[in-house]
């Protein structure tokens, strides 16, 4: 049953990163492309009840996640079983990480938590060397997670050897999107001013 629910709350969690992903690739366009979209995006989910539902879910995905790594410490043999974990565990610290930033962001730093916010960290010296493997490695966590996931679901419909391709196609569009997005952050396709009271929060 805990499995089911752990789906079901990723199904939900994975239709909100789905569109933040797709917001986000809007970076190629420049910021003020992705801002219009993520103003458009939040009439959908900046409200009590859809905001209240996201929180509940990314803690249950959590402590239930961290629970199924537990349960299961020392019986993963195979690569992606044990890349379903690892990818699981830094999701699960990704996560605690980003909702408490975002949170601290709007009513700590009375900020609009836009792209500015999120990557102006990209901008300020030190800040990048954690900044970049942080994000890259979250987006590539998420597409090795999903890989593990599907290479387990299918097993009864998919023969091994190519299930194990799939999931490593699935990994290497992860590593590709994210390498795209990450060079998108630090301005490689468009020049990226980040305003004065975002790059304060590094003062």
């Amino acid at each position: 049953m805990l499995h089911k629910f752990h789906r079901l709350s990723a199904l939900l969690i994975g239709s909100f990163i789905l569109f933040h992903f797709i917001n986000h690739l809007y970076i190629l366009g420049g910021v003020q492309q992705h801002i219009e979209f993520m103003e458009t995006y939040r009439l959908a989910y900046r409200n009590v009840i859809a905001e209240s539902i996201l929180l509940l879910c990314v803690m249950f995905q959590v402590c239930s996640g961290l629970y199924f790594v537990w349960q299961r410490r020392g019986q993963r043999s195979r690569f992606l079983e044990k890349a379903q974990a690892i990818s699981g565990l830094y999701l699960a610290y990704f996560f605690i990480n980003h909702v408490g930033a975002v949170l601290y962001g709007r009513i700590g730093a009375e900020l609009d938590t836009n792209i500015y916010y999120g990557i102006a960290g990209f901008h300020t010296d030190p800040f990048q060397f954690f900044f970049i493997p942080y994000y890259f490695f979250a987006v590539v966590a998420l597409f090795v997670h999903l890989a593990s996931v599907f290479n387990w679901l299918s097993r009864n419909a998919i023969e091994q050897p190519l299930r194990t391709k799939l999931a490593y196609v699935i990994i290497l569009i992860g590593v590709s999107i994210s390498t795209t997005l990450i060079l998108g952050f630090c301005g490689v396709f468009n020049e990226i001013s980040i305003p004065p009271e975002y790059s304060a929060t590094y003062e």
